[in-house]
């Protein structure tokens, strides 16, 4: 069997709730209604505060974007992966066509190790460790997957050891941070997001913070008094604070039983990490480790309790499980990381998770998605008390709409057709 054609295909489709929620909370300025954005994009740069927020300010798309990737066999197995892109989905595309597509093409598709190694070395000696290029291995690598499955009539959680679990625990992501009094609109809109999580039938859910530590503190607080004790909350920083601060807003976490404290610094604070992780009784957690090798560095000082493999970002199924085989060893549990993206990503994410012994909750972005079942010929991504099935079917277990796939590609003036 032999690997006759590699597409990858940069979808976008509109966000019906018209903002993303992490957006809303760390792309862009608040001022009591999280619509409503500062007209100055540069003000920020002139902040005395630490870290700066221009290196914590990252990039949304308008819409939901990502960047799917069919790999096609001389059998005529089709399977599909999908390169994480919630901004700039071309930019994957084209290191899919221009870099990895020739060096994958004739090759064997059961040859996955083999495979991601050498697209990982193609950019040894220009920078290789995170960002597009290992967004753009995830596609094909999760592709690679899929056909195997296929090919042998296994689900690929079978194919990756065997299954823990048939069903899946996930929390809801989704809860946008604040800076403003309860009473505002802004701050009814996290209470009501938080509810929202709860009605839909999550016992856990993830808030953002990362806004200061007052206003993070009063807000966890405040959807703490407002769902009490029986759900389990979590907070993600997305690094924005220094040391000192994220030890002092961890302690007030620790006494409001929040189940974890995401990213509290810059990931790339690795000593850092390793103050708070030890400072702290309440686990840290991080979501922007995107191979082995940096899981490792962070291992290696004790500045990590739960590591957040995406694999969509992190390398695919082939890095995203060494990951969490690496961190099992040292007693670090794993609980894979999913935002913006599709339901590839979505279902790929469930195989892995069935087959890992270190697992805890899953992530689940809680938003309406344009790009979830929709792009399926059946459903695959419903919620049952707090849990979600894992495909048993050959592969991924879902059968993709093709047609559907390809009316929400971008043009190449960046829209959808």
């Amino acid at each position: 069997m032999r690997i006759v054609d590699v597409e990858a295909i940069a979808i976008s489709a509109p966000n019906p709730a018209g903002t993303y929620w992490g957006k809303a909370t760390w792309g862009v300025e608040v001022d009591g209604d999280a619509s409503a954005a500062v007209p100055d994009p540069v003000a920020h740069w002139r902040s005395e505060q630490f870290p700066n927020p221009a290196r914590m300010r990252p990039a949304y798309a308008q819409g939901i974007d990502t960047c799917l990737v069919r790999i096609e066999t001389d059998t005529g197995i089709v399977g599909w992966g999908e390169a994480k892109a919630p901004v700039a989905p071309r930019v994957a595309q084209t290191i899919i066509h221009d870099l990895l597509r020739d060096q994958v093409i004739g090759a064997d598709p059961r040859d996955i190790e083999p495979i991601w190694e050498t697209l990982y070395a193609s950019m040894r000696l220009r920078g290789h460790e995170s960002g597009f290029l290992l967004e753009a291995i995830s596609g094909i690598d999760i592709a690679l997957w899929d056909v195997a499955g296929k090919h042998l009539g296994e689900p690929i959680h079978r194919l990756l050891g065997g299954a823990y679990r048939d069903r899946v625990s996930v929390y809801a992501s989704g809860v946008p941070g604040t800076r403003a009094a309860p009473g505002e609109a802004d701050h009814s809109r996290m209470l009501h997001a938080a509810s929202r999580a709860v009605e839909r039938g999550f016992g856990a859910l993830k808030m953002a913070i990362g806004l200061g530590a007052e206003a993070d503190i009063a807000s966890v607080r405040a959807v703490r008094d407002h769902l009490g004790r029986d759900v389990e909350v979590y907070a993600d920083a997305a690094g924005n604070y220094d040391v000192a601060t994220a030890i002092r807003v961890g302690r007030e976490l620790e006494a409001l039983g929040v189940g974890f404290f995401e990213a509290p610094l810059p990931h790339e604070h690795i000593g850092g990490y390793a103050e708070v992780a030890h400072a702290l009784a309440i686990p840290i957690a991080n979501d922007v480790l995107t191979n082995r090798y940096q899981v490792l560095r962070y291992l290696r000082v004790g500045g990590l309790d739960i590591v957040q493999p995406d694999v969509c970002r992190a390398g695919g199924l082939t890095e995203l499980r060494r990951i969490a085989i690496l961190a099992d060893a040292f007693g670090v549990a794993c609980t894979p990381h999913v935002s913006i993206g599709s339901a590839i990503h979505f279902v790929a994410s469930f195989h892995a998770a069935a087959a890992l012994p270190n697992l805890v909750r899953h992530e689940y972005w809680m938003g309406e998605n344009p790009l979830g079942d929709a792009l399926l010929t059946q459903p695959a991504l419903g919620l049952h008390d707090g849990c979600v099935r894992v495909p048993q079917g050959p592969g991924l277990g879902i059968e993709v709409d093709e047609a559907r796939v390809r009316a929400l590609a971008v043009t190449t003036d960046g829209v959808a057709t």
